[in-house]
């Protein structure tokens, strides 16, 4: 298959979509800032993931690099300008910052006569590879939308599997969990004949999957962190072992699944088991999960299109009832850990601004809605709780 570059070496990085881009049989180059990191592959040219449903079975994936994006700049280009295919997971944050980058690597492939590339960045956000194409064209990097689309092109992806960085007999590695789901949007690849990576799923309606993701699994992860968070919970999985914080979780990912199935046609039973499975994947034994790590950047997570506005307002749009959710939104307001930036920034804003601005600001809910008065009445009922 060629060489396959991928930025990000992190626990989705080389858990996920290397583990994939291994079995597809490529050569694997990561592209990483931690030099740790870069050290530890480059010495075996391998790395090791581990099987929690297993028994902590090891595979090993092999025929793998690291390149530095500040010190091995011309090689990270010479591998782009190489690459059967290029992958991300970089967080969507990040993706501006390794645009330039990327950029160049296909400013230079282009002016080789090099075939056109195919883009993934596999990000846990809608519609990230789109995102990553404007943060290439808003770059310094003098390359045009003409020349861009003619060597490159940049399917979108869903992405999920449970994945954790672990420290095992001095070195890093990562837990996965046996299920996955990587979806590409088929149409925008440069041959919608050929899968360049196996074991994805491949469709023409990547919309309707990347919601079911977002507004069940990312949504029913967050609203059990928020709402953990305000009962002092450190770990996810004690807030999914806490009755009525499951029992909300629940109730939340089942207004989502009411709505799916109006928008999209998807089956009650498909989404039962859809959510049967994600919940159970969260309370895998051995799994400890910071609640600091899920419910980190709380104003992306509050966005109108993210994993709990987005699934409430469609609620709202359907007549569909979402009152377990607005209960998940009115948690997310609520998180002020002290070592979050956002969570910092959303909670000066509240205090200097008051609640009903910072729901608009953040958000963009229409104050004359059902859905903007629950939200605050949920949070009065929920911050009575926290000052306890």
């Amino acid at each position: 298959m060629g060489k396959a570059i991928h930025f990000g070496a992190g626990a989705i990085g080389r858990g996920f979509i290397g583990d994939l881009l291994f079995d597809s049989g490529y050569e694997i180059i990561f592209v990483d800032v931690s030099a740790e990191l870069i050290t530890q592959i480059n010495e075996t040219q391998t790395y090791d993931l581990y099987y929690l449903e297993e028994g902590y079975r090891k595979k090993v994936i092999s025929n793998v690099s690291a390149l530095s994006p500040r010190t091995d700049e011309s090689k990270v280009i010479e591998a782009i300008v190489e690459a059967e295919t290029l992958t991300t997971s970089v967080w969507a944050d990040n993706l501006v910052k390794v645009a330039p980058l990327i950029a160049k690597g296909l400013k230079i492939r282009l002016e080789k006569n090099k075939k056109k590339l195919n883009v993934l960045a596999c990000e846990n956000a809608l519609f990230a590879s789109d995102i990553l194409k404007k943060a290439i064209l808003d770059s310094q990097v003098p390359i045009t939308l003409d020349e861009l689309k003619q060597i490159a092109c940049f399917p979108n992806t869903a992405v999920d599997r449970m994945v954790f960085e672990v420290e095992i007999n001095g070195g890093k590695a990562v837990e996965i969990g046996n299920d996955y789901e990587l979806v590409i949007e088929k149409s925008k690849l440069t041959n919608p004949l050929k899968e360049p990576i196996k074991g994805a799923i491949y469709t023409t309606n990547l919309q309707k999957y990347l919601e079911r993701k977002l507004y069940i699994t990312n949504c029913a992860h967050a609203i059990a962190a928020y709402l953990g968070y305000l009962e002092g919970y450190e770990f996810v999985q004690e807030a999914f072992a806490d009755k009525k914080i499951y029992e909300n979780v629940v109730a939340a990912v089942n207004e989502s699944a009411e709505m799916l199935s109006v928008k999209y046609g998807f089956s009650w039973e498909d989404l039962q088991a859809y959510i049967t499975f994600v919940l159970g994947r969260f309370m895998t034994d051995g799994v400890q999960d910071p609640i600091s790590r899920v419910a980190r950047s709380p104003i992306r997570k509050l966005h109108p299109n993210d994993r709990l506005v987005g699934p409430a307002l469609a609620c709202e749009e359907f007549n569909i009832n979402n009152q377990a959710l607005c209960k998940g939104i009115a948690a997310a307001f609520l998180f002020d850990y002290p070592n979050d930036k956002q969570a910092i920034e959303l909670q000066h804003y509240i205090a200097t601004e008051g609640m009903e601005q910072a729901l608009v600001y953040y958000t963009n809910i229409d104050p004359s809605s059902n859905l903007f008065t629950s939200i605050l009445a949920m949070c009065d009922e929920l911050q009575s709780i926290k000052n306890k």
